[in-house]
């Protein structure tokens, strides 16, 4: 995971921001007390997203409670707490995947980059195991996932679809996980496929310039190679114009979900947020690439 799935918080309630940052909170203190302290440094928006939505979908029991921060003791934090599977699920997910993120660091990084990956894998070695040992489906479908996707990109030429599809198979299998019955598998399914899609794409874009100077494998740069004139402007708006494509096909998923609690801070993730990481990482934070003239329009 990547920490794109946030919400648009200009455009959240005050409670349900508050609301949001309690579950936030909550997961860090489930992934300290399943996975170990060093299991904290995984937590993510992306897998906030995934406990909201169980607690939703399940309609879990969950209470609040204004306690010290696990990371800033001096500070007082709402937590929300919940008696069903969703933190312990989101948590496995979050070390699992963060497990085999610096798996692919080491092998696409240089010395130092790859030194620091090879330390901190071996500092999660143990949150992995017992992650492992919770869910292992998740690490089979994680496992299975990396490997897809190193196959690709030893293939340069690999198209954006081929190269999306393996990140997209896998969340859509683990959305599968948690879906109560055959109704909502197959509305799970969709909407996981077009939100791992989603991810994968959207960090492509977002790296797209780094990669394209280190000559590390990018499906848009594969894309844009035989291209002679060009801007990067043209570039990042094609970016955003496949993912706004994904984009509302996930939404069309999404729709279709019977949601429950916090259903107005997820429909702020999935409607606004997304769109919103869209504009922030392809356009503002690339200003620097662009020309003069396409910064004025």
């Amino acid at each position: 995971m990547f920490g794109y799935l946030k919400p648009d918080k200009p455009e959240l309630k005050i409670r349900e921001y508050e609301e949001y940052k309690s579950v936030y909170c909550g997961l860090c203190k489930y992934l300290g007390k399943d996975y170990g302290i060093v299991s904290r440094l995984t937590l993510s928006y992306d897998c906030t997203l995934i406990a909201m939505l169980i607690m939703s979908l399940r309609n879990e029991s969950i209470n609040y409670s204004k306690k010290r921060c696990v990371v800033n003791p001096l500070k007082k934090c709402n937590f929300c707490f919940s008696s069903g599977e969703s933190y312990h699920f989101a948590g496995a997910v979050s070390v699992i995947m963060t497990y085999y993120k610096l798996e692919d660091t080491i092998y696409d990084s240089g010395f130092f980059k790859a030194t620091a990956a090879r330390l901190l894998k071996l500092i999660f070695k143990r949150s992995h195991k017992k992650a492992i040992a919770a869910y292992p489906e998740i690490e089979e479908i994680t496992k299975n996932m990396m490997s897809e996707q190193l196959e690709i990109e030893k293939h340069k030429n690999s198209s954006i679809d081929c190269s999306a599809d393996p990140t997209a198979k896998a969340i859509s299998r683990l959305c599968l996980l948690f879906a109560k019955n055959d109704d909502e598998k197959i509305i799970l399914k969709e909407f996981g496929y077009y939100i791992g899609r989603w991810i994968y794409l959207m960090d492509a874009a977002d790296d797209y310039f780094e990669d394209k100077e280190k000559k590390s494998f990018n499906p848009f740069a594969s894309h844009f190679s035989s291209y002679d004139k060009i801007s990067n402007f043209e570039i990042m708006d094609y970016c955003n114009s496949t993912l706004n494509l994904t984009v509302s096909m996930a939404i069309s998923a999404f729709n279709l979900l019977d949601l429950t609690i916090y259903k107005p801070i997820l429909e702020n993730i999935i409607n606004r947020g997304l769109a919103s990481a869209q504009k922030q990482c392809l356009f503002i934070d690339k200003k620097k690439y662009f020309e003069r003239s396409d910064i004025d329009e």
